[in-house]
């Protein structure tokens, strides 16, 4: 008997669509895929665009809560049986006239149950069993994301869904998967007595009936069917019977196969986190000092029948709680961990104490003693000292003119928006006449300056000012649509003239876009971008620029890869003359 499929999953970001959208596409390596079988596209809203635009221009410019789910991925199948019944277990098989009624049944239900909400569909016929992926934007009657409008926050609702596509395809003999379903076995009994009868060894010489004198043709023919087909049920029965038992032994085997393989993979993770644990014991037990009871004793020292955690010796009479130590004779005097008790107690300076520490307790102990004492040492000087903040570089207006005339004369950027992003601060000129770029942090915090020198004409330096955070901060300008909408668009370039020229280049200002610098895949604020529907790797024509292009699209799948003409987007600029054409949004947003 076949059963129907229906699986969801929900899609909570930009990054998951994309990883999805590769995988349906086949643009990602697929296990168990056959390369040369083609998918078909049943469902597209809009011919060949790419799906996170299609998601994009149907949800909108509506604000897009963090927890949202952004859409619903839907799985639509039928158990093996139903598409190839006369041998389930031979992967990638179909009969054509039943994959079509399914496909068409399938398709039917998906745009009367979601209507315009369903943007793709696609026929997977390159894997073991053809099944269906569809993508559904969630929005209920107003246009707003929605998904619990659809589809509800219990299994009840999803037990509805799977019970209303059960029913679309149930005229094709495919069944509710469900415990109590209406599906019916005909014939069992007498299937079963045929089966289990011994089995039978025909002797045509005994068997066959004797010709009758005259006897036609056709009425002998009659006579051997009457005699022998009965026993030929059974035989026929008892064949049928053993080609299923093979086909489930066979399955068996290959669900033994499967689970020792699980087996052994459970076994080798239980290995490594059994590994793993001992490493962090041992590094735990790295972190913490030896305990000080420990210390006194080899000290010398012993412990007062009198006080719990008074220890008595050489003068000294020393109070032990925890890491802590207090001596009450003498001058009176505390301190914390193994090596202040061995220098206060052996009146050592810090090198002997760590001396006395190896030779008593060993290299392992003698380690823990100093890791603890430096680890200290440092919280305690992390706490007293101010968090060191970035100071930019000190501007030098009477080097700006030089430095403008390098960006707009050599570089060819528009003087409006070089002067624009001067009048905010974000790019001047230092003492030393070298390009100053702000980096900022996503909120406008200030947090770095990239340096490009301009003071002579084969002048090549680049380089960050002293205390940038290069992961805290980027060059970056947002440009295009409304103020108040959210971006649609993130450019990745390498350096901030790259950002401004391509900036310029990009002639498309209606979707808010925003430009930012980053050089290395390293300093990426990958969960922001995680969140935009449209990332670009927009990095030099050469092997560098492609290699970070690849290991951006690694951390976000949904990045796609856009390449200059030139060796950069400033040399492009350059070179295309792109410079004489105004710049529709002068006023960048800082």
């Amino acid at each position: 008997m076949a059963y129907a499929v229906c699986r969801i999953e929900k899609i909570k970001s930009w990054a998951q669509l994309g990883s999805s959208a590769l995988h349906s596409t086949r643009e990602r390596e697929t296990p168990n895929a056959n390369p040369s079988v083609n998918n078909i596209r049943l469902i597209d809203s809009a011919g060949e665009k790419d799906l996170l635009a299609l998601f994009k221009e149907r949800i909108g410019n509506q604000k897009i809560r963090s927890n949202a789910v952004l859409g619903v991925e839907m799985l639509l199948s039928a158990s093996a049986e139903y598409f190839r019944p006369d041998n389930p277990t031979a992967a990638g098989v179909y009969e054509q006239k039943r994959l079509e009624d399914f496909t068409t049944a399938a398709t039917q239900w998906l745009l009367a149950q979601h209507k315009n909400l369903v943007v793709r569909a696609e026929l997977h016929l390159d894997e073991a069993t053809p099944h269906i992926h569809a993508y559904i934007v969630p929005l209920d009657k107003k246009g707003k994301l929605n998904y619990r409008a659809l589809y509800g926050g219990s299994k009840t609702r999803l037990s509805e869904l799977q019970t209303s596509f059960a029913a679309a395809v149930q005229h094709l003999g495919i069944e509710r998967g469900i415990k109590g379903s209406k599906a019916t076995h005909t014939d069992i009994q007498d299937y079963y007595t045929d089966v289990n009868r011994d089995s039978l060894n025909l002797n045509l010489e005994q068997t066959l009936p004797i010709p009758k004198t005259q006897e036609p043709v056709q009425l002998y023919r009659e006579r051997v069917k009457e005699t022998l087909q009965p026993q030929l049920d059974i035989i026929n029965h008892q064949l049928s019977d053993r080609q299923w038992a093979i086909r489930a032994y066979q399955q068996m085997e290959q669900k033994a196969l499967a689970s020792e393989q699980e087996r052994q993979k459970q076994e080798q993770r239980v290995q490594n986190l059994e590994w793993s644990q001992q490493l962090w014991k041992a590094e735990v037990n790295l972190l913490r000092d030896l305990p000080l009871e420990d210390v006194a004793y080899h000290l010398g020292l012993y412990l007062d029948d009198k006080g719990k955690h008074r220890w008595k010796g050489h003068g000294h009479i020393i109070n032990i709680k925890g890491s802590k130590f207090y001596d009450f004779a003498g001058e009176e005097r505390g301190g914390g961990g193994a090596i202040d008790l061995v220098m206060h107690v052996l009146d050592s300076n810090f090198r002997q104490a760590v001396a006395w520490l190896y030779d008593q307790f060993g290299e392992s102990g003698m380690q823990r003693a100093v890791t603890h004492h430096a680890r200290t040492q440092a919280q305690e000087i992390a706490q007293k000292e101010p968090t060191p903040r970035f100071v930019p570089p000190q501007a030098d207006e009477s080097r700006w003119l030089a430095v403008q005339q390098y960006l707009t004369v050599t570089r060819k950027l528009p003087l409006n928006l070089v002067n624009t992003l001067h009048s905010l601060g974000l790019i001047y000129a230092d003492n030393r006449q070298n390009a100053t770029f702000i980096m900022r942090s996503l909120k406008g915090e200030v947090t770095g300056a990239f340096l490009r020198g301009t003071y002579d004409q084969d002048n090549s330096f680049i380089g960050f000012a002293r205390g940038t955070k290069r992961t805290k901060g980027w060059f970056h300008l947002t440009i295009g649509g409304n103020v108040s909408d959210s971006i649609g668009k993130a450019v990745l370039v390498k350096s901030p003239i790259d950002a401004l020229s391509l900036a310029v280049l990009d002639q498309s200002k209606s979707e808010r876009t925003l430009y930012l610098a980053a050089d290395s895949p390293r300093c990426l604020p990958v969960g922001f971008l995680s969140k935009i529907p449209r990332v670009i790797a927009a990095y030099d024509n050469d092997a560098a620029g492609n290699d970070t292009s690849v290991a951006i699209k690694e951390i976000l799948p949904h990045t796609t890869r856009l390449k200059p003409k030139a060796k950069d987007w400033n040399e492009q600029l350059t070179q295309h003359g792109f410079y004489n054409r105004k710049l529709q949004h002068d006023q960048a947003e800082p």
